[in-house]
């Protein structure tokens, strides 16, 4: 990406009729660049991360890897070689800690029966490997990320255990209770997910699996799981659903012990998903989506009674311009910036079929 490339983000912007500023962060004819991360850094330098690849597979495991910086709140993007780590991973005594599952693993398709035996999901991969999600790890750093302790961690054997993006899932309560979601199957080849949590209580040094949501009936599944807390302390998950009628609707689930036990899955009535839960200075919860019904595009919807209810009679259209297969758009993330004003990035395809990374600033 040259020169060239980093002028497209000061010419493409434009203001909407509502006072919404939009503008694309990278967009390349013949690439697929989707699901961006977002941090705001201490110094509310803005840093997000994505990948832009060859197809549009989400089990290819080749492309590049894009960082970009802005100094200014989104007005200006830079890319960076820079790789920036999630900065709520660090307590105040400066040791970073995480926990998550690893993910995909791409190996040779010699191994597919090794782990069929083991019960393991497998899938394929456009370049030929198979892949496989199962185990999870934790990690602390004491040296702010330059180098990292890693260690396996002993979690109930699962077919398949899936990550999520990482501001959606990580939340770091205090310094010792840190919160992690994820999400997977039992066992190979049903269905239904089911929605667990990783928690610690001791800053990162053990961690407990955990459930957030299930089903035990299988009449519907929990996924991509995002955590916030509100501000009455409750901790907050919305859960993407699975299930042959409401499918389309978040399920949200609450916490008043900070993650040990959880309420019953509730339907929001909020129809996107996955979700990015942020709470603003104000003390209200925005969640933002995902639209994937016409006209598709990037809503976001507000609490302000800590995550019970959600103003779903006043929900903001970020855009609903979006077109082509609409269940790949959206994993918005949104930060709130200095002058309060609240950044939203996410990946979108408009009518000229180009998956691109883009972003609105817009206002409570």
């Amino acid at each position: 990406m040259g020169q060239n490339d980093i002028a497209k983000v000061y010419i493409n912007r434009s203001l909407s009729r509502d006072n919404n500023e939009h503008f694309i962060l990278y967009k390349a004819e013949g690439e697929y660049a989707a699901f961006p991360l977002l941090f705001k850094l201490p110094d509310h330098t803005l840093y997000v991360e994505f990948r832009r690849s060859p197809t549009r597979s989400h089990m290819d495991p080749r492309g590049e890897v894009v960082r970009m910086i802005s100094k200014d709140g989104a007005d200006t993007w830079n890319r960076t070689l820079e790789e920036v780590i999630n900065p709520d991973y660090k307590s105040s005594s400066g040791r970073m800690a995480d926990a998550n599952a690893y993910g995909w693993r791409y190996v040779s398709p010699s191994r597919l029966e090794e782990l069929q035996l083991k019960g393991v999901e497998v899938r394929s991969s456009p370049d030929g490997r198979i892949a496989y999600a199962s185990g999870c790890y934790k990690r602390s750093s004491e040296n702010g990320g330059k180098t990292w302790d890693k260690m396996e961690l002993d979690v109930p054997s699962k077919a398949l255990h899936k990550n999520f993006r990482d501001p959606s899932t990580y939340l770091r309560v205090d310094d010792k209770i840190i919160l992690r979601s994820l999400y997977g199957k039992p066992v190979a080849d049903v269905h239904f997910y089911e929605s667990w949590l990783l928690r610690s209580d001791d800053n990162g040094d053990s961690w407990k699996f955990l459930t957030i949501g299930r089903d035990d009936d299988g009449m519907v599944g929990f996924g991509e799981t995002a955590l916030g807390q509100a501000n009455n302390g409750d901790i907050i998950a919305l859960m993407r659903p699975q299930h042959p009628y409401t499918w389309k609707y978040l399920y949200s689930v609450r916490s008043k012990d900070l993650g040990n036990t959880w309420s019953e899955p509730v339907n929001t009535g909020i129809n996107g998903y996955p979700a990015h839960l942020l709470r603003l200075k104000s003390g209200v919860l925005v969640c933002s989506y995902g639209y994937r019904e016409a006209p598709l595009g990037i809503r976001v919807v507000l609490s302000y009674d800590n995550g019970k209810t959600w103003d779903t009679d006043h929900i903001r259209i970020l855009r609903s311009d979006g077109a082509g297969n609409g269940s790949d758009l959206g994993y918005p993330i949104s930060v709130q910036r200095q002058d309060g004003k609240i950044c939203t990035i996410y990946y979108i395809t408009t009518a000229e079929g180009i998956t691109h990374v883009a972003g609105t600033i817009w206002e409570e």
